[in-house]
């Protein structure tokens, strides 16, 4: 009679690429024997991948832990593990303040999970896939070095470690085996991959070898820095059936002032320079980015310049943060901080900006015909799609009526109707 296997549970938290250590981790620990439940409250051990980033991230951690510290309380849990950012930058202070937790493992020590789940087997990089499985994140390095003055990033994932350009084909071709149709190119910077291994710059080359592989439906490119934008790599996303025509490029800011004070390495004439190359070379492509508000120093007048920038560039997609006094990092001891209150109208103010922007934008679509991935089925005859020009999670929906389809899917529709941030759909008839 076989033996009856332990289940475990995990919870991720923050960006995409602590998912992707969180596929690395389940698969490990689903070799030694243990089974992946979906609710905590049936497992017997317990695991929270932690962010650290902001602090709005830092105490959504703290409050998992300590959910999952009351599930252990309970009797169900045996081992109660926290790992990643939050414990790479805090784990002494965690140990000390919440002793209930079995252990603490930073981002250099998450190979000691099979040893503690009482297995000598070396701990393999491979992954099981925790996203839809017709989507996958797929990072190409981690780490970073831009040193941007409000970031804890390069304290936390250290310098750039890049995977070799055969070892990342590799990983691609094997989720398109596993039936992946979406492949989501991530790291702290793509734009800087290859500068570890190569000494130099290797995405454009990666991204021709990428799209070779016929399985591969889309290829999405997420944080690309804005100095990394060459007319080689556009002219790459351009002549490819593959690659979305989408960019995420984190601006941060368009004043000058603020961007030297955020040690950004670009300018405002630079920025101008960038997306109106996009614009002469791809320009359709889909822009997303993020800008903090808010940061030390910032008047009304860089806001302002902020603000009519943005109602000039009129971004397909834009989010915001408003500034955080992050310890350890330059801009924390700078002068000048914002009050909460004059951050959150600024944020507010932006965002409402944007809204109109986005519903404007959108109108153009209706009556166009898009393909759209299928995400999920929300009742019969209905589903959540996106198009090429959405990223999953951080971007609009289409909404798909009057259809049979299967989560997966890759179909062709005619746009009825648009939202704020979404659009509305109906199968094209054959």
């Amino acid at each position: 009679m076989a033996r009856k296997k332990a289940l475990f549970y995990i919870e991720t938290l923050g960006c995409p690429k602590n998912l992707v250590d969180s596929e690395v981790i389940v698969s490990n620990i689903q070799d030694v024997g243990y089974e992946l439940v979906n609710n905590p409250k049936s497992a017997e051990v317990l695991i929270v991948n932690t962010c650290g980033f902001i602090q709005p991230a830092k105490e959504e951690s703290i409050d998992v832990i300590l959910d999952f510290v009351r599930l252990k309380k309970e009797g169900k849990c045996k081992k109660l593990i926290v790992v990643g950012c939050l414990v790479q930058r805090y784990k002494e202070k965690l140990e000390k303040s919440i002793p209930e937790v079995d252990f603490f493992l930073g981002l250099d020590e998450i190979s000691e999970i099979k040893h503690i789940c009482n297995s000598k087997d070396p701990f393999e990089d491979k992954r099981f896939i925790l996203t839809p499985k017709h989507y996958a994140y797929l990072r190409i390095s981690d780490g970073c070095e831009n040193f941007c003055s409000y970031c804890t990033i390069p304290f936390i994932r250290g310098p750039v470690r890049s995977k070799s350009i055969d070892e990342i084909v590799n990983e691609a071709k094997q989720l398109a085996d596993q039936g992946v149709k979406e492949i989501i190119i991530i790291a702290q910077d793509i734009g800087n991959y290859g500068v570890d291994i190569y000494g130099e710059r290797r995405l454009n080359e990666l991204l021709l070898d990428l799209d070779k592989i016929d399985d591969i439906h889309w290829l999405r490119l997420l944080y690309l820095n804005p100095q990394h934008i060459t007319k080689k790599l556009l002219f790459t996303i351009k002549d490819s059936q593959r690659i979305c025509k989408y960019l995420d490029i984190p601006i941060q800011h368009i004043s000058d002032n603020i961007l030297k004070k955020m040690n950004r390495k670009t300018s405002k004439k630079d920025l101008i320079q960038a997306l109106g190359m996009i614009n002469d070379l791809v320009p359709e492509l889909s822009i997303r980015t993020t800008f903090i508000v808010g940061f030390p120093g910032e008047t009304e007048k860089d806001f302002e310049e902020l603000l009519d920038f943005v109602q000039k560039q009129k971004f397909d997609h834009l989010g915001a943060f408003t500034y955080f006094q992050e310890e350890g990092t330059k801009a924390a001891s700078l002068p000048n901080q914002i009050t909460e209150d004059i951050k959150q109208k600024r944020f507010e103010k932006l965002m409402e900006v944007q809204k109109v922007i986005s519903q404007d934008s959108l109108e153009r679509f209706i009556g166009k015909k898009l393909s759209v991935i299928v995400d999920k089925k929300i009742k019969p005859k209905i589903y959540e799609c996106r198009s090429e020009f959405d990223a999953p999670d951080i971007d609009g929906i289409v909404f798909l009526e009057e259809a049979d389809a299967n989560v997966g899917d890759i179909i062709e529709v005619e746009i009825v109707n648009s939202l704020e941030y979404d659009l509305i759909a109906h199968p094209v008839k054959k």
